[in-house]
Formats: structure tokens, sequence, C-alpha cells
């Protein structure tokens, strides 16, 4: 519905005054608001449309005859040329006969064809004189000289033409009312249709500058029809030197003819253009089975690279990040010292670490500490308990698969662990759970940096630190054949044996103290006091569960306190019926920390110190003056 509604971008052209009245009363009666416009000739018009442009945007012109020929050859824009009838026609004849019966009726074959039937009946001698551009007006007023006609008919150029040869020209006037307002309903229709094209060019024009690919695009010929301000940049080319020109003349490198003769996409091919390194994506541009041209976009390998750097980061804020690290990890004994030593020494290279300790001994922990202290820490580290994944779905999970590569796959297919480690490190808990056939995969991926997702043919080259962890012996798999010899010792580069906790006894009381706040926090239970009895039996309990055994035994501690006070008897509740109760420590191994953590506990209380460390109120004497202890 037009109605009442204000088109500012459309021009009526009127030719004749008749035209422009009735025009006018068709805008009168939709009520709505044009610019209409009388033009005595051609020139004015075409200086009309020029001067408004300066002004404002035209996205549509209705005008009639000659006058729209003329205005569609001098501007980009659409004209709407109002409809010649038959019957207009023979009114204008109707006219001419006046000034002769000899008539020459110049126009388009489509308007004019057969005209010249109407002779008899008309009772003139009607000659059709065609043409196919506006251009050939003068040739057609001399044929009608030749053909000594005494008028012609025709529209505004045939007119102006024949009078400017003294010939009495005859206007065919098309102005009735359906006519024009089918020609406005055209126009408004066409109007539309510019401002939405134009705001769809705009839209792909911000598109293709956004962007950070290269974007060339070529014709059939190849001749570049478009050249983005990134392509321009890679290339140090300028769009305006570049368009129309064919591109094997720009960048024959591209080698764009295998694309408009075959019509085949390519993806990820690899170039070097003045010494820098393009990965391109050719792609045909097919309309109707036929190849109308391609499209070819591009991206410098150095910046596929650095947006590879951020994507990982972007992952490792998703989680992928290591929190713990060397100032993390509990203890004091030697044993421990030596192996922080030793953890850090190996964080300083890239080789490849297996971690071998009993369950719980925080095999995870030195891991991620490893990797917070190597040259990766800003990258990703990624873990995964090889042992909690089935073999399809570990195989999946570490190197990803693409679309369609098996039933129940995502649509989008999926990227692998080791894509998301790229730049920083990968932990393989549980290594001697994986089954052979992924370890055989595993291999490749330490051999050249390798991957390949399952369903694709594609390699991708990883930039990934492996930290492995087992708490089996791999030998001894291996002579079981449930663990490749190859494998082994390529994970086997550098070897860190972590102490169990029965090794490192010294160290309980310090996890006791941190497990009891950290409990006590996470549950918001407040403990008041911890009985010296209860740390001297964990201090003497064999921990085949390490340090986790040890964390949940005081999980369920702090749990079950009923008023804050941990006694002797809530310890007994706590534990598993098979714990043993053994004395570790004996006089040798008691360091002056282990006997200042005990007294710390006991808040200095020598015979509770003492009970905790296994040994007699007077040995702990004698110890601490050894020591130098106060």
């Amino acid at each position: 519905m037009i109605r009442g509604k204000r088109y500012d971008n459309i021009v009526f052209i009127a030719s004749y005054v008749e035209l422009a009245k009735k025009a006018q009363k068709v805008i009168e009666d939709l009520k709505i608001d044009m610019e209409l416009v009388y033009s005595k000739n051609i020139q004015h018009s075409v200086q009309f449309v020029n001067e408004s442009l300066k002004a404002k945007n035209i996205d549509a012109i209705i005008t009639r005859g000659g006058t729209a020929l003329k205005l569609r050859d001098e501007f980009d824009i659409p004209v709407i040329e109002i409809e010649v009838t038959i019957l207009d026609i023979i009114r204008a004849i109707e006219k001419a006969k006046a000034f002769g019966r000899r008539i020459g009726v110049i126009g388009y074959p489509n308007i004019i064809s057969n005209i010249s039937t109407m002779s008899s009946f008309m009772d003139v001698e009607i000659h059709e004189i065609r043409i196919n551009s506006y251009h050939e007006c003068t040739n057609a007023v001399k044929k009608a000289s030749e053909l000594d006609v005494d008028v012609i008919v025709g529209d505004r150029i045939a007119v102006e033409t024949a009078n400017r040869f003294g010939f009495r020209g005859e206007l065919i006037e098309s102005d009735s009312y359906e006519c024009i307002t089918k020609a406005l309903y055209r126009a408004i229709e066409m109007a539309d249709l510019r401002k939405s094209l134009l705001a769809h060019g705009e839209e792909l024009k911000i598109i293709t500058e956004l962007t950070h690919s290269g974007i060339i695009a070529v014709d059939k010929y190849g001749k570049i029809t478009l050249c983005n301000a990134e392509a321009c940049s890679i290339l140090n080319i300028s769009s305006e030197n570049a368009i129309g020109k064919l591109i094997d003349d720009i960048v024959p490198d591209f080698n764009i003819n295998e694309i408009l003769e075959n019509g085949q996409k390519k993806f990820d091919e690899l170039v070097s253009v003045d010494e820098k390194y393009l990965m391109l994506h050719k792609i045909p541009i097919i309309i109707g089975g036929s190849i109308h041209g391609a499209v070819i976009t591009f991206q410098k390998l150095d910046q596929i690279q650095n947006m590879e750097i951020k994507a990982r980061k972007k992952l490792a804020e998703k989680g992928h990040i290591a929190r713990h690290t060397f100032d993390s990890i509990i203890g004091c004994s030697e044993s421990i010292k030596r192996v922080i030593e030793k953890a850090k020494n190996y964080s300083l290279v890239d080789s490849v670490v297996l971690i071998n300790g009993e369950t719980g001994t925080g095999k995870e922990v030195f891991a991620q500490s490893i990797h917070n202290y190597s040259r990766r820490k800003n990258g990703p580290f990624v873990g995964v308990n090889c042992a909690a994944l089935p073999y399809t779905l570990l195989e999946s999970e570490l190197f990803g698969y693409v679309k369609g590569a098996f039933t129940g796959a995502r649509a989008e297919g999926k990227i692998g662990l080791f894509e998301q480690a790229h730049g920083g490190t990968i932990f393989l808990d549980e290594i001697a759970e994986i089954p052979m056939e992924v370890q055989a995969r595993l291999l490749r991926v330490l051999q050249e940096g390798q991957i390949q997702k399952i369903g694709d043919d594609r390699i991708i080259t990883v930039d990934v630190r492996i930290i492995s962890a087992t708490n089996k012996n791999l030998k001894e798999l291996i002579k079981e054949n449930k663990f490749r010899e190859d494998l082994y010792y390529r994970l086997n580069v550098l070897n860190i044996k972590l102490p169990s906790l029965n090794d490192r006894i010294e160290d309980i009381p310090l996890f006791i103290e941190h497990f009891f706040k950290l409990k006590s926090k996470e549950y918001n239970i407040t403990i008041h006091k911890i009985e010296p009895d209860v740390v001297a039996r964990l201090c003497s309990i064999s921990y085949p569960g390490n340090i986790r055994q040890l964390e949940n035994i005081v999980e369920r501690l702090v749990v079950e306190s009923k008023d804050g006070n941990i006694k002797l008897e809530n310890l007994s509740s706590v534990l598993d019926d098979d714990i043993k109760y053994e004395q570790f420590l004996n006089i040798d191994t008691i360091t002056k920390k282990t006997i200042e953590n005990a007294l710390k506990i006991t808040n200095n209380k020598k015979s509770a110190a003492a009970k905790m460390l296994g040994i007699d109120r007077s040995t702990l004497w004698r110890k601490m003056k050894d020591l130098e202890i106060e």
C-alpha cells in the first residue's frame, strides 16, 4: 500500500503539458508526495537530473519515449518508461493527417511493428522507420526524407530531430491514467529494490573490509572485479590499479585459471608471493551450471599462526589452565625438595616428561607446576585422564574429528585436545591405560609433532609439550604386550619419581594443618581444637592412597565434627577398617623442621609433640638441644 507516503527519491519527468496534468492527478488521487517536473526538451531533462543528484539520491525516474532513452544512457539510475499503446500511436497519426497523407512513424520495432497495416483503415500512407537506439534518429529522419513523407510521428527525440531537418513532427502522447499509474507503481518497486541492493552492496563492502582475510573476485575471463583493503595491503597494490586487470598480471602465483576451467574448489593452498607465505582458498562462482568467475581469499601464514595462538589462549581462559605452581607444593622433607629441584630443571626445556608415582602422590600438581615454570606458561594446559574414557571416545577427544566422521559425530566436527593444547602442554594421566591402537597414533605425535583428525586426510602440525604420568610399571606392561616399547622410550625422556607419603612422614603434619584449614573453610565449619593424639595417630598411619587418602580422612573429621573439637574418638569413626598403624619416624630421620612443625601443631606442648613423632619426651629434649631448637 503506497497511499499517503512520501517518495522524495522518485522523480516524474513529464515531456509535455498534458502528461504533466495527468501525472499530477494520479499523484493527488493516490495521496503521495513525489517530485513532478515538466521538461521542455531532452537537454533540460538531463540538466535537471544532474542538478538534483547534487542535492539528493534519486532511486528511480518516471518518464517516456526519447527522454527515457537519453536518461538511461546518461545515468546509472532505473528509468521507468510510461507504456506506449497502439491507441496512442493511432491518435498521433490522426493528428498528423492534418499535415499530409504520407506519414513516417519512427520507433522501436516492439512499439511500431505492423503499424503500416493500418494505412487503409486510416486512409493514409504509413511508413515504418525502425530504430534500435535513439542515436539512429538522424538517419531515420533522413530515410523519411527519402520516402518523401509529409510528417513524422514518434517520441520526443524523433520529433526534435525532425524539426531540426525542417519536418513537421507529431509527438506520440502516452498519458492514459492507467499507464501512468502502472509506471508509478513500477518506479516505487524499482526504487525499493535499488535501495535494497545498495544496502546489500554497502553491507558486503563493510564485510569485505572488516575481514582479516584478503579477498579478490574475478570474472570468467580472470579480470579482477573486487579487491578489498586487506588484499591490497598484503599484496602491496591499490584497488584502483587492480580492478579490471587480469589477475595473472597482478598475482600470477594464484593460478586462478585452473579454477575457472574445472570449477573445483581448492582450500588450504600454500603459495609464496614476494617472500610472503600465503594460505589460499579458491572457490568458483557457478550459476546455472556455468562458471562465471571465482573468489580467492587468503591470509599471511604468520597471521594465521598468531590467530591460532590467540585462539588457544581463549581456550585456556575457558578452563585449560594450570592452577598449581611449585610454591603450592606442600612439604619440607629432603625427598620432596630433591624432586622439586629436578622438576624445575626439567621445566626449562621442552623435552617429554614421564612422572611415576603411586595414586595420590600429586602427579598432576607437578605437571601443572612444570608447565607454569616453563616458557609455555602463557599457553594452555590440557589435562586428560586416559583411564576415564573408552577407546573410541579417547581417540576422538585427543585428535578430534571432522563432520560426518562417524555415526553420532557433531555436525560441525570437533577440535581435539592436542589442537587445543597448541603452544602449551598436554598432560596424559594414567598413560598406561591407553589402548594399543591409540598408542600408535600417539607415537606419531611424539615423532612428527603432527596429528590427523578422525575422518580427515589433512595433517595438522601442533606445538605441544607432552607430560605423562602413571602409577604402573610400564616395563612390566611391555613384557605383557600391553604397552608399546617404542612409545615408552619416547615418553620416558625425562623421568620424575614422586615419593609416597610414607617416604615423607615429616611432611604429614603440614598436610594435616593445610587440609584442616582448607576443609573447614570449604564447609564453613569452625574447628576450635585438634587433640595432639589425633595428629600423632595420623602420623603413624600407612597411606596406600597417599596425600589424597589423608585429605579424605581430614575431610571426614571436619564434616563429622559436632562441636568444633577433633578428638581421638572422632578419628576412630572415620578410619577405614584396613588402616594400619606404624611408627615410621626414627631419631635419624627427624629434622629440625619436623620438630618445629610438631611443636607448632601441638601448641608447643613437648609431650604431645614427642607422641606425635613417635619418640619419648627425653629423646625430644635431646634432639631439640642438638638442633638448637628453643
